[in-house]
């Protein structure tokens, strides 16, 4: 009886480590990139950096087994960081364009104080 255990608990573990496969990580990485380019954020961020390194263990691991995928999805790999360095750029760039927004509307808020300061010391002192 303790011999079946032993050996079903070992076939679901093979089955689950198959499951992991690499190109469900590349698949997984799309999704978060495609997300992450809709909605960034670090948390996601965190996640995409994640399956990343995950994908390159997978890569190494098939790579030392003489896999042929190993190229093609080394392929990948690179294409999907170009995808997600651009992803951050662009946030970056709208975080710029953000602050520099929150900067002006700040000088204005500024100015405008100023400017009612002024009006009421002229008002006050007439």
């Amino acid at each position: 009886m303790k011999r079946i255990f032993v050996a079903l608990l070992l076939g679901a573990l093979a089955l689950v480590i198959g499951c992991d496969s690499p190109q469900r990580t590349v698949t997984s990485l799309r999704k978060e990139i495609a997300e992450f380019k809709a909605a960034p954020d670090d948390k996601r961020g965190a996640k995409i950096d994640q399956d990343f390194a995950k994908l390159e263990r997978q890569i190494a691991e098939l790579q030392q087994r003489g896999d042929p995928s190993a190229d093609e999805l080394r392929n990948q790999l690179v294409s999907l960081r170009s995808e997600y360095q651009a992803a951050k750029i662009s946030k970056a760039v709208q975080d710029a364009r953000d602050a520099i927004q929150g900067f002006g509307q700040a000088l204005k808020d500024t100015a405008r104080s100023v400017e009612e300061a002024f009006k009421n010391a002229d008002t006050n002192g007439e």
